[in-house]
């Protein structure tokens, strides 16, 4: 479905549902988009979705469409590195351990609880060893 789990999909929409109502308003998504270098404003936002809110499966829809499934290689290339962008805090042109935690973490998607392992993680796609994700090796984590 999405280089996203559905748990994190849905921990995601819990974390975006500030009211706790069981939807999500083109308001609370736009916090998301911006927050991935994909801003778009509330009225884009409702006009795409043609609604006022949208329930977790509309949400998973929308997610799936509209952040990862763009319509041509190079939309999805530019947002790729924007997100990217959005992981490497420091601008070094790599993702570190503590970059990738703290991005997932802002996202909601991450705490100490947490049964996931970013280094475990960073190894599975740092084809070079080196303990940072670049660019392509990022891009093959999302695929």
């Amino acid at each position: 479905m999405s280089s996203l789990s559905y748990n994190d999909l849905h921990r995601l929409f819990k974390k975006l549902d500030k009211n706790g109502d069981g939807l999500v308003s083109p308001t609370e998504i736009q916090w998301l988009l911006d927050t991935i270098k994909l801003s778009s404003s509330v009225d884009e936002l409702q006009s795409l979705t043609g609604k006022t809110s949208l329930t977790f499966p509309e949400f998973l829809d929308f997610y799936t469409i509209t952040i990862e499934g763009k319509d041509t290689e190079k939309d999805s290339e530019s947002d790729l590195f924007k997100a990217f962008e959005v992981f490497d805090r420091n601008r070094d042109g790599f993702i570190c351990v503590e970059e990738l935690q703290e991005a997932l973490s802002s996202l909601g998607l991450w705490d100490d609880k947490s049964d996931m392992d970013v280094k475990s993680m960073i190894k599975a796609y740092d084809a070079n060893s080196d303990g940072f994700l670049d660019f392509q090796e990022f891009k093959k984590m999302m695929a």
